[in-house]
């Protein structure tokens, strides 16, 4: 789950892998057929609403934009011809579609297509959650606002199959938006025959993509994935059918996985640790900080002493591997691993930017910190409000900082008020009625910006309220003068994490990872957190 206070869940790509796993195979298998678990019941098909997990391994498994994720990296052509280089000071790109492509209904794919699409998505009367991933493009803000008309967004329609971009400014991660599911095209005869009612089931969509889906409604918590005959790359595919089976305990997905009735399964909680050992078992980082915001609203909270006595008392390491035992690791700083990396070492920008003492562990210097604070603020005790999420790793994870914080620190006492996600977030987006908000990030494309737009003044996704000119100073540099130029805009990303690590911005508690088991009869099944489970180039052996 993504806490964007935009807000949406979205998931980035971190590692494109071929799996291999196991099951008992009791069940009868057919070989063109995989049956996949999802977690949850998704909500919608229309690409300009989705914010579910599910609805997005679905979609990107039918519907294809200009890119691909060809790993957790690296983007590959899609509809476009190729992977295009900009112009124009790195502020116009110019995509050019293949030919003779068409949706499933046997319409011409266009590049008007786009143009639709984009303008729908970023018309502020659409409300699509994910409309802030726009604001690269020319004019995108001021109609976001309402200053501009839709149709002056910087898109257009050179011709029926060239499809031309201007951006505001350069923007070095925009090839990984073209591979994300709001930049998907849309079929304006579509979208306009059903209204409202598009994308509500399988039936009022058309689709561009591997396959086809059929038999979903909002209703319904199982689906099928069918080769669409009309894809552009269709001798690629080699399942007939994906079938998709919701099943939202973990236990029962499990008991299903080693009875051969599910190909794939995502493993919770603690059965990561249980199934490590299993031939089919896999752990990969899934781009996601999970942290605790502090409401600089509140004057406790502004007080960099009592911040930074909060986070020592916190054994980071303690708390993955003897709470969670999911496969989380303990963080590093504002970013996970795997998003970016030093352009002349190599290096991991976690391990390479890393303020040890923000992360740190330590009990002793926490209490020296707390009573500082304590005589700062005029008070001898605190009494401090932590929202969380009604889940049970996030809900875990307050009880443990609650724990080792009141332990710690003498007149100290935090209450946790645990909401469903939807309220938890609204409440952190009102910056009121918490001292404390549980939250987390999961990236949607393979740049720090995705995680260092999180402490940028004013930002809608800035959980705490933290403001510092120095940082701003450095992230907007990264994203202005400095985003053409790889080391200086690096650079520029390490001293913004120094500003904000040094000021205990937020309470950094783990970085995390997905673990799954899959039948070693399933191959070819590849990866990207931002988009779930691909299958295309799956196949399945007997």
């Amino acid at each position: 789950m993504k806490l964007q206070l935009a807000l949406t869940e979205i998931v980035i790509g971190l590692l494109g892998l071929g799996l291999a796993g196991c099951s008992n195979g009791t069940a009868k298998e057919t070989p063109k057929v995989a049956t996949i678990m999802e977690q949850a019941d998704i909500s919608s098909l229309d690409s300009s609403m989705i914010t579910d997990v599910g609805a997005l391994e679905t979609v990107n498994n039918s519907q294809e934009g200009l890119y691909r994720m060809k790993d957790s990296t690296h983007v590959e052509p899609g509809l476009a011809e190729k992977v295009v280089q900009p112009t124009n000071g790195g502020t116009v790109y110019t995509f050019k579609l293949r030919k003779n492509l068409k949706w499933s209904n046997g319409d011409p794919i266009t590049a008007n297509d786009f143009v639709y699409s984009w303008r729908r998505t970023v018309n502020p009367t659409t409300k699509a959650a994910d409309s802030y991933m726009f604001l690269p493009i020319k004019n995108a803000k001021q109609i976001e606002n309402g200053k501009l008309a839709v149709n002056k967004l910087g898109v257009k329609a050179l011709n029926k199959t060239t499809f031309q971009v201007t951006l505001a400014e350069p923007t070095p991660y925009f090839k990984y938006l073209c591979a994300l599911v709001p930049f998907l095209p849309q079929n304006p005869k579509t979208v306009q025959k059903y209204g409202k009612a598009y994308g509500t089931t399988s039936t009022k969509m058309v689709y561009d993509g591997p396959f086809i889906v059929t038999g979903w409604s909002a209703s319904k918590g199982n689906w099928t994935l069918k080769k669409n005959s009309n894809y552009w790359d269709k001798q690629a595919v080699k399942l007939d059918q994906v079938k998709f089976v919701t099943t939202k305990n973990a236990q029962t997905a499990l008991s299903l996985y080693q009875s051969g009735k599910l190909d794939n399964i995502t493993l919770a909680g603690q059965q990561a640790a249980h199934e490590k050992n299993n031939k089919g078992y896999l752990s990969y980082p899934s781009g996601e900080t999970d942290y605790i915001a502090y409401n600089f609203k509140t004057r406790a909270m502004r007080n960099l002493n009592i911040r930074k006595a909060i986070s020592l008392t916190i054994n980071r390491k303690a708390l993955v591997n003897d709470v969670l035992k999911n496969g989380a690791k303990a963080p590093l700083g504002l970013a996970p691993e795997e998003i970016s990396k030093n352009p002349k070492t190599g290096k991991d920008f976690a391990t390479d930017s890393e303020v040890a003492q923000s992360v740190g562990y330590n009990p002793k210097l926490a209490k020296k910190y707390w009573q500082k604070g304590l005589t700062q603020l005029g008070v001898k005790k605190l009494n401090l409000s932590l929202v969380c999420y009604d889940v049970d790793s996030f809900r875990n994870s307050a009880e443990f900082v609650q724990s080792s914080a009141e332990k710690n620190l003498k007149g100290l006492s935090i209450s946790i008020n645990v909401q469903p996600k939807v309220q938890a977030i609204t409440t952190m987006q009102r910056k009121t009625g918490y001292d404390l908000g549980f939250a987390n990030w999961i990236a949607s494309y393979p740049d720090l910006n995705e995680f260092f737009q999180l402490l940028n003044t004013n930002n809608a996704n800035n959980a705490g309220n933290y403001s510092n000119k120095r940082y701003d100073y450095y992230y907007n540099k990264a994203n202005g003068v400095d985003s053409r130029n790889a080391e200086k805009r690096y650079t520029d990303f390490q001293k913004a994490q120094r500003i904000a690590m040094n000021d205990q911005a937020i309470l950094a508690v783990n970085q995390g990872q997905i673990a799954r088991l899959n039948n070693p009869k399933l191959k070819g099944v590849t990866y990207a957190a931002a988009q779930g489970i691909t299958l295309k180039n799956a196949y399945k052996v007997k």
